[in-house]
């Protein structure tokens, strides 16, 4: 580096540093005025200062539901810096062609994240100043993320085409593995960029394992780590067909239960962290989506009934049985029970009936009734008036298109930012 160079560089380095204290001067603390003079790396002459990781790690200790501990906070330290790194090479990068986050795209993903949460925006800025975390370390992530998605579409996506042949392609083989499983599935996905980075990596893909294991979100985690296309989504990839991955992700897919995190898969490209969120077959409803149009007689057993008393209204609802043959018969002899007899429960769907009575109406015809349901309170005898099957479509072309360009903006960016790390002059501290 020449003598110039290397001026401009402390310089800049110098620039940085006066402006966090100036930011920060007026903020009691010794330990924060250290974090703000201490530097945690250096990024082409730019800094990412100690306190920007330490806001950072309780970003992610929030986020992620996580325990806030020493051990915490020194396991989420590499990680967390190793992103922030990758954050500002991204942002040279879209500053270099002009690119960035307007404040209307970053109000978009705040609701975004606010509304994930089931919060509205103004519950989320309570919840971080809850936690102490200064709305800035969300947006400075959130900027980077938004002008880097930016970048890559300008630059790359009038180069990939998406062809008719590819599309008809997904399509047969969706109808080919009807009635097969498919899984519903969220990732973190970290590249191994070269060989002697596999061991490293793998050590941060358990270190992240283990803090799923102790609670940690999965979403959250997936945000802030993973290096994949779908880590603005939480790492929801959605349903995954046979076949879809490289057999050795589908080897271990297939043995995950719902809800459980894979161990780290290594691939060619880079270890993956699945969890499993659901399982279905292709093409085939689910059972529990089908919706019911339900029509329900009560009979009540009079106050401390006897045996004889409840036998009786068995007996009862036995002979109703027999005799009433339709929806429309049991609403009029209904009526002519009375309002605490009869009782119209309108269209519910099969997953939101309790367990007793989804095993009572689930094999039954229309115009057909359930056994009778005795309890405490009577018999309840439900008449299915009509029944609902849920649709087994298939995805359109244009959901196909769109998760196709997304998979190959991914593959240019992963590669993109894989050159802007080589290029870069990077020291950590």
């Amino acid at each position: 580096m020449s003598i110039a160079a290397a001026m401009a560089r402390l310089t800049a380095v110098t620039a940085v540093l006066a402006g966090l204290l100036t930011g920060f001067a007026c903020m009691p603390g010794k330990a924060l005025a250290q974090d703000v003079m201490r530097i945690a790396a250096i990024v082409n002459d730019e800094v990412v200062s100690g306190f920007d990781v330490e806001q950072r790690i309780r970003l992610v200790i929030a986020s992620a539901n996580m325990r806030d501990s020493t051990d915490v906070r020194r396991r989420l330290r590499q990680q967390v810096l190793r992103g922030l790194v990758d954050e500002r090479l991204q942002l040279q990068e879209a500053n270099r062609f002009n690119v960035s986050a307007t404040d209307a795209d970053l109000q978009r993903a705040i609701s975004s994240i606010a509304t994930q949460n089931k919060m509205a925006p103004e519950q989320f800025d309570r919840f971080l100043q809850s936690r102490n975390i200064p709305r800035s370390a969300l947006e400075s992530q959130l900027r980077a993320e938004i002008a880097w998605t930016k970048l890559i579409r300008r630059r790359f996506s009038n180069s990939v085409q998406i062809g008719d042949d590819e599309i008809d392609e997904i399509l047969d083989k969706l109808k080919s593995n009807a009635g097969k499983a498919q899984n519903l599935i969220s990732e973190i996905f970290l590249p191994v960029e070269s060989p002697a980075d596999a061991p490293e990596v793998m050590r941060e893909a358990r270190r992240l394992r283990q803090q799923l294991s102790e609670g940690a979100a999965f979403a959250a985690l997936a945000r802030e780590f993973s290096r994949g296309p779908t880590a603005g989504q939480g790492g929801q990839v959605g349903w995954v067909q046979p076949e879809q991955l490289a057999a050795e992700l589908d080897d271990a897919i297939a043995k995950l239960s719902v809800g459980q995190i894979s161990p780290p898969v290594e691939t060619l490209g880079g270890i993956y962290l699945f969890r499993l969120e659901d399982r279905r077959r292709i093409m085939v409803s689910d059972p529990l989506d089908v919706s019911f149009k339900l029509k329900q007689l009560l009979f009540g057993y009079p106050p401390n009934p006897t045996e004889a008393d409840r036998q009786a209204q068995r007996d009862f609802s036995q002979d109703v049985r027999k005799t009433v043959e339709t929806c429309a018969d049991l609403e009029e002899f209904g009526k002519q029970l009375g309002s605490g007899v009869y009782f119209d429960l309108g269209e519910v769907r099969m997953r939101d009936l309790p367990p007793t009575i989804q095993e009572a109406v689930g094999d039954v015809p229309v115009d057909g009734f359930a056994k009778p349901i005795a309890s405490e309170a009577g018999v309840m005898l439900l008449m299915v008036c009509d029944k609902t099957e849920p649709k087994t479509e298939l995805p359109d072309r244009d959901e196909i298109a769109n998760n196709l360009m997304r998979q190959r903006l991914s593959t240019l960016a992963q590669r993109y930012l894989r050159d802007l790390r080589r290029a870069a002059v990077v020291e950590l501290r």
